[in-house]
């Protein structure tokens, strides 16, 4: 081969590699710690453990699930490590206690200022002491949290972990669902040795029936009384494919309410959480006409699948929208653009795809300017509820950019009809969507911005496409209620809910009054009865004990709402306390709380643990953790793209 032409190979194929090499660069930072959709798992060296032993047990009463995971590792290493303990948690469920078994004794975890935590977890370590510690706010604001711990484990040894969160089931009057998260597929290919998952349900009204999706024919169902069920799921040697879902329906009416109160006997007032929901399935008739405002972000960074994505979930969206709502759509960038001025009827479907197929990527992102248009849409002569989706993938960059200034305007501008629901597409101003949803009588969504787009977005336009009760208000007769949140109260949607959590002063039976608009007209429910643990009723009574979750809940989401106020307006010491405070009371996780827990005696002679420096490990909480991630992926991009033009410069100079 004449030199000529092996230059020529050797840059064929330099350029061949090369490419190769890009790819696998850029490829490398998509790949991430995504533990969101996992049963719980250990990370040791960079490598996912399945649990040998992992029981799940359940507990549900009045649509409320109480989820204790019990789960046993093994550190396959002959050194002392410390590995990092993830399992999820379900959107709004609260995490209520962590336990690790030493020396055959559960030693429960105590939530403590988060310096503290850090410095006795610290403490442990130089010691030689068995450990564990968990912080950042474990309440599933984001809904890809997982609760992470970092946890110290002797070489060649099993230890067993006890998780417990507390959470609201999604469902209906007449139908309940929960899901546990067990499909390890995405994570490792080792199996559960042996898996367990018991289900207990314990209902005021009778259950008609039982059953599950996804495990079908697998699941026991045992019935000793109308109102109660224990369905019974076992498996050895498994590498769980799905989630667990199980389902189980009642008797219905329109709309339905169940109330469960609380006296931890410290605090003279009580606590109560209540949640109200239409029966399973309503007349068409029933089912409000709304007036939809789709807010799209096309700036540059939405380019590609993701834009293109994002576009096929709004064209399935329209498609889906009911004989008589309206709509129009908004697209930003630097600017703005609307498709028409006017709510338009679904004989403008059609126009409407094509409009947006006609979209062009490219440009900054203008969320304040892109929101007032929407709000600009309402038709003020209507009643109907005027819904604005609004999607976006990053920061405000044009125009006003201050979170603060952005809600002002909000507030300043909406119109008592509309609502704001938002969608979130990996690094966003997460406070500032859910601020905007949560004062505006919606929800937020947040999707990872490297996971398909089209069928969460539909998932979450189907979740709010038929309200049949808005503008709701409750009157809770001669009980003294006060501390509720969310305020204000939401809209109910056919196969959701309305979940309210607060204070109370007093206690004994009361009536409760729901009042909503259907279709403009008004409607009301009466319930009568409703109980309150009054204050002569001992803490240990059944009828308290039975729900003492409840104290925590209301804590954890007056927690949340601080938080998210400090994060929109900045750090405020008297808030700081509060939350810091919440979090030592009720022994929940907060950004300034963890949970820690110490072995009482040192397992390894009282030696520093092999692997940590003496002043202990580097303390990670939930942004951490991101940010550590994020860095070590793109460090492994560089070792990659490193090494790999290494080769090919020893491959072109041979």
């Amino acid at each position: 081969m004449k030199y000529g032409e092996t230059l020529m190979t050797r840059s064929r194929w330099f350029y061949q590699a090369f490419v190769v090499v890009l790819l696998a660069a850029l490829a490398l930072p998509m790949v991430g710690i995504n533990t969101a959709h996992a049963d719980g798992l250990i990370l040791i060296g960079g490598v996912y453990r399945q649990p040998q032993v992992s029981h799940i047990t359940v507990k549900i009463e009045s649509k409320i699930a109480t989820t204790t995971l019990e789960q046993t590792f093994s550190n396959p290493l002959d050194k002392q490590v410390n590995a990092v303990y993830v399992a999820p948690v379900p959107p709004g469920a609260t995490v209520t206690g962590f336990a690790q078994l030493i020396d055959g004794a559960w030693i429960e975890a105590e939530v403590k200022e988060k310096e503290t935590a850090k410095k006795e977890f610290d403490e442990a370590a130089k010691q030689g002491k068995e450990a564990a510690m968990a912080s950042g706010s474990v309440t599933a604001i984001d809904p890809t949290m997982t609760f992470q711990t970092e946890v110290i484990l002797p070489p060649n040894a099993e230890r067993s972990v006890r998780l417990t969160y507390t959470e609201v089931l999604i469902g209906t009057v007449g139908l309940t669902r929960y899901v546990y998260p067990l499909s390890h597929t995405k994570m490792t290919a080792e199996p559960v040795g042996d898996l367990l998952v018991k289900v207990e349900i314990k209902e005021g009204d009778e259950i008609r029936a039982v059953y599950s999706p996804s495990h079908q024919n697998a699941v026991e169902v045992a019935r000793d009384k109308p109102n109660e069920a224990v369905a019974l799921y076992r498996a050895q040697n498994i590498t769980p494919d799905r989630d667990f879902e199980l389902v189980y329906t009642q008797s219905s009416e329109k709309f339905g309410l169940n109330l469960a109160s609380y006296r931890d006997g410290k605090d003279k007032d009580g606590y109560f959480v209540l949640i109200a929901a239409p029966q399973a399935k309503v007349d068409q008739s029933e089912v409000i006409a709304k007036d939809f405002v789709f807010v799209l972000d096309r700036s540059g960074s939405m380019s590609g699948e993701k834009f293109i994505q994002a576009q096929k979930a709004l064209k399935r969206i329209l498609d889906a929208l009911n004989p008589e709502d309206r709509f129009t759509i908004v697209s930003f960038d630097n600017g703005v653009e609307t498709y028409h001025n006017t709510l338009r009827t679904m004989d403008y479907r059609d126009d409407a795809r094509a409009w947006v197929d006609s979209r062009v990527i490219g440009g900054g992102t203008n969320i304040n300017d892109s929101l007032q248009t929407a709000i600009r849409t309402v038709d003020q002569a209507s009643e109907r509820p005027h819904i604005i989706v609004f999607l976006t993938d990053g920061q405000a960059t044009e125009g006003v950019t201050d979170t603060a200034a952005i809600l002002a305007n909000v507030r300043e501008n909406i119109k008592p009809q509309s609502r704001v629901y938002t969608i979130g597409i990996g690094d966003v101003n997460q406070p500032l969507l859910e601020s905007l949803a949560s004062e505006n009588r919606g929800t937020s969504l947040f999707v990872n911005a490297y996971d398909p787009l089209e069928k969460p977005l539909a998932d979450f336009y189907a979740a709010i496409d038929s309200p049949v009760l808005v503008d709701l208000s409750l009157d809770f007769g001669s009980m003294k209620v006060y501390d509720l949140n969310p305020n204000p109260i939401p809209d109910m949607f056919l196969g959701g809910q309305v979940v309210i959590s607060g204070r109370y002063k007093g206690g004994g039976t009361t009536t409760i009054t729901l009042t909503g608009k259907i279709n403009g007209e008004v409607h009301t429910s009466v319930y009568q009865g409703i109980k309150f643990i009054d204050p002569s009723v001992k803490v240990s009574a059944p009828e308290n004990a039975a729900n003492s979750y409840v104290p925590r809940m209301w804590a954890q989401r007056k927690a949340d709402a601080l938080v998210r106020k400090m994060a929109i307006e900045g750090p405020d010491p008297k808030l700081v306390e509060e939350v810091t405070k919440l979090g030592e009371t009720y022994k929940i996780i907060t950004p300034y709380t963890a949970f820690v827990v110490t072995a009482p005696k040192s397992n390894n002679g009282g030696q520093p643990i092999a692997g940590l420096p003496a002043t202990g490990l580097p303390f990670l909480d939930r942004d951490d953790f991101r940010s550590l991630n994020t860095a070590l992926m793109i460090l492994g991009a560089i070792i990659t793209l490193s090494g790999l033009l290494g080769l090919v410069i020893t491959r072109v100079r041979k």
